[in-house]
């Protein structure tokens, strides 16, 4: 939202149309930045308050490149952290490697055979 919100504001940026724009444009980013940071905090307050929700954002953050928004999303995608194998786990939130195979006539049904007079 605050990428789209941000898209929407640089066309207000062109000459002559700035002045109109600015003000709203500057509120509406400071009321969504505002919202985000509520939100961020509160989801810490809530992963914080449980000893076992704290321990597992804690192991996560530990891994190179995953913070607190990414710890607190795997937190909330991953039904039961610490229960799934090291297989599963990367399967689960759809960062394993999957094999494709290509069938072109899927679905359809098989080719008969057809008389020609």
């Amino acid at each position: 939202m605050h990428k789209h919100l941000l898209a929407q504001i640089r066309p207000h940026q062109k000459p002559g149309a700035a002045e109109m724009f600015d003000s709203i444009d500057t509120e509406l980013k400071a009321l969504l930045e505002r919202l985000i940071k509520e939100l961020e905090d509160r989801i810490g307050a809530a992963i914080s308050s449980d000893d076992l929700l704290a321990e597992t954002s804690g192991v996560l953050r530990s891994i190179p490149g995953i913070g607190p928004v990414a710890s607190a999303m795997l937190i909330a995608e991953m039904t039961e952290p610490g229960t799934v194998t090291r297989e599963q786990a990367p399967a689960l939130v759809g960062l394993a490697p999957v094999a494709q195979t290509v069938e072109p006539f899927a679905g359809s049904e098989p080719l008969q055979a057809v008389a020609v007079p």
